[in-house]
């Protein structure tokens, strides 16, 4: 009997609840087929326990795309080989993703909605429109911010930017 057991969420995640069933589930002599080490776990460390405590249970792990069986010497060298790659790989990702983001903030770039609403006749409006029946969220679409900043700014005594 095959069983399949994903995940829609990225391995960067610790709440994986596709891998936590999996692993409930599989018992000794059981072989869990993989499509990419990579996808098994969050980084090298991750994926070398999940490795280790799968066979030390009596479990094979195999990798299709990479071509690795753990119930070998050379399969568990390679699972820790491609496990590092794995995890330079996303660490590269990270560093190049802050670096654009903090060239980007430099260049003047502001990132998510704004936090503050700086015209009067706009609060004066938000406060008609609010008095009127409207929703926090029709609110907070005129003005361009989120809801919590809606309500932050209708609610008493928060009444100016």
């Amino acid at each position: 009997m095959s069983k399949v057991f994903s995940d829609t969420m990225s391995g960067a995640r610790d709440d994986r609840p596709g891998l936590a069933a999996l692993m409930e589930f599989v018992r000794d002599g059981d072989i869990v087929v993989v499509w990419k080490l990579d996808r098994l776990g969050r980084d090298m460390l991750h994926i070398v326990q999940t490795v280790k405590a799968l066979t030390d249970r009596g479990v094979t792990l195999v990798s299709v795309t990479d071509g690795i069986d753990s119930s070998t010497a050379a399969g568990r060298m390679m699972i820790g080989v491609l496990g590092s790659l794995a995890e330079y790989e996303r660490e590269l990702v990270k560093e190049r993703t802050a670096l654009k983001r903090a060239v980007s903030r430099a260049q003047g770039t502001k990132f998510g909605r704004p936090r503050k609403v700086t015209d009067p006749d706009h609060l004066a409006t938000a406060r008609r429109m609010k008095a009127d029946g409207h929703t926090a969220r029709d609110i907070a679409k005129f003005l361009g911010v989120g809801r919590a900043t809606v309500y932050r700014y209708l609610t008493a005594g928060a009444g100016s930017p």
